[in-house]
């Protein structure tokens, strides 16, 4: 039972008061010196680093039976680079060949990819965020310590190597990562939503005109080693999609796959799943606006009656695992859902005409109203209060990541802070192009292909130049990936294409 009791003391946790980190995308915290040794006490605010005393802003205290001390201090102390995605208030540690995620108040981890658990969860406590010490020291390479007699955790590593510095380009580019589709087959294929995940996938709602069996589908295509010339589905809306609910009389009404319209998709970074907002309509049927959980598994999570049959103006902002805050345009309300509870009314939109978008950061929500250019603060009892506009003519486009949204007029994007205050992201004019298909696994682009034609009677062969410059004019569909980038589906030439910022 003693070394059962010590097993779980050196489980240890990392904190840290995250006010000076900066947006998920700058590199916030890296280590000049590589420590070898550090020795501290739970309850003790006093720790020794290569002999040499400091004073922690909070002490390691155990909770859960693990112990939890302050984020920066390890940070610095192991040399590696930590980042924080405000809005979905999950912390990343990296150094070259590791990268661990943490989620706050969530014992899911990621470790260079893989899901594992914790067995206590990062928290926040009197503004210092916790994380388990043993979980990151010892996937650090890290070897740790426990002298019983003393009480004293011993940690020593070897040399770390940091991540290298994600700095932003000077001049962005742009890459093709698909092939350009034939324009006679450009007004049989739509594509109606792109949203990417924390990872290096990009998901797409896509309709086939010609398709006689499962006409929607749910494209994917990972950054890292996709073929953009074959660009897979991750579902189609088949029998998978079939529901049931109840009617406003209590009636249990069945709507089959072939009656679901997909809409529009968002992505919840805290628990890594993929959501698909649809619209379910079948004749003598009361409509319903259907949301499914897409990833990991297709399943109904909840609805709603008298669908708007413009869900794509809808929001999701999700609080925690499997409760989040939606809305119905149309009804012009504001519902609450949390598992295993029906969805509640909750407040009321100021303008049942807007088209929104949500985002999530410092614990508070936030919609950008597209149609009327501002953004209001959700509160937790579904009132709406509105905090800044937007000074922009127009907008074509919007999306949100780290605490931030990002919009688009038709010559930029903007960084938009829920203040209003804007930041130029990127400009239509100062892009360069690369030439030819992106091929992730090498790094390398694939040149256009060469044409052959009669001209005269004699064989002529003349390089084609591929998709033309971007325009970010009319609908502008995109969305800002784990790294900053910016994924388009370019609806001109039927093509995803990559902004580079970083």
């Amino acid at each position: 039972m003693f070394h059962q009791k010590i097993a779980k003391l050196l489980t240890l946790s990392i904190s840290c008061i995250f006010l000076s980190i900066q947006p998920a995308f700058a590199q916030d915290s890296s280590a000049t010196k590589y420590q070898h040794e550090l020795k501290l006490k739970l309850n003790e605010q006093i720790v020794t680093v290569n002999g040499q005393t400091q004073t922690l802003p909070v002490p390691p205290i155990l909770m859960n039976s693990v112990t939890m001390v302050p984020l920066r201090f390890i940070a610095e102390t192991l040399g590696v680079t930590v980042q924080w995605d405000d809005a979905a208030r999950i912390i990343t540690l990296t150094t070259a060949k590791t990268k661990i995620s943490l989620a706050i108040d969530s014992k899911d981890a990621v470790i260079n990819g893989a899901s594992t658990s914790l067995e206590q969860p990062a928290t926040i406590l009197n503004d210092t965020t916790m994380v388990p010490l043993r979980f990151i020291a010892e996937n650090m390479d890290q070897t740790v310590s426990f002298d019983g007699t003393t009480q004293m955790i011993t940690i020593t590593n070897n040399l770390i190597q940091p991540a290298p510095v994600n700095e932003k380009r000077d001049k962005p580019t742009v890459d093709n990562l698909s092939i350009e589709r034939p324009i006679t087959e450009r007004s049989n294929v739509k594509i109606y939503d792109v949203i990417s995940d924390s990872s290096s996938n990009v998901y797409m709602i896509d309709y086939d005109v010609k398709s006689q069996s499962y006409p929607y589908g749910i494209l994917s295509y990972n950054q890292n080693n996709d073929d953009g010339k074959n660009i897979q589905h991750t579902t189609f809306i088949d029998s998978k999609f079939d529901v049931q609910y109840k009617d406003s009389k209590g009636a249990v009404q069945r709507v089959s796959y072939q009656n679901i319209t997909p809409k529009k998709l968002y992505y919840d970074s805290l628990t890594d799943k993929l959501y698909l907002m649809a619209h379910a309509a079948r004749p003598f049927v009361e409509e319903a606006v259907i949301i499914y959980e897409i990833l990991p598994e297709v399943k109904m999570v909840t609805f709603n009656l008298e669908s708007s049959m413009n869900e794509e103006n809808n929001f999701i902002s999700f609080l925690d695992q499997d409760h989040f805050y939606y809305s119905n345009v149309f009804l012009g309300k504001v519902f609450d859902f949390q598992v295993p509870n029906e969805s509640k009314v909750i407040g009321l939109l100021p303008d049942k005409k807007a088209s929104y978008v949500s985002l999530n950061t410092d614990g508070k929500m936030y919609l950008l109203d597209k149609t009327n250019k501002k953004i209001s603060k959700v509160n937790l009892d579904g009132t709406i209060t509105e905090v800044a506009s937007v000074n922009l003519d127009q907008i074509t486009g919007a999306s949100s990541r780290n605490g931030y949204f990002y919009i688009s007029d038709t010559t930029k994007v903007y960084q938009v802070d829920v203040a209003g205050k804007m930041d130029e992201y990127t400009n239509v004019a100062l892009l360069t192009y690369n030439k030819g298909l992106y091929d992730p696994k090498t790094q390398t682009y694939e040149q256009p292909a060469e044409n052959d034609k009669i001209i005269d009677g004699k064989s002529i062969t003349d390089q084609v130049n591929g998709p033309g410059a971007l325009s970010f004019k009319g609908s502008f569909l995109f969305t800002i990936d784990h790294h900053g980038n910016i994924v388009i589906y370019d609806s001109l030439n039927g093509i995803i294409r990559r902004i580079n910022v970083y």
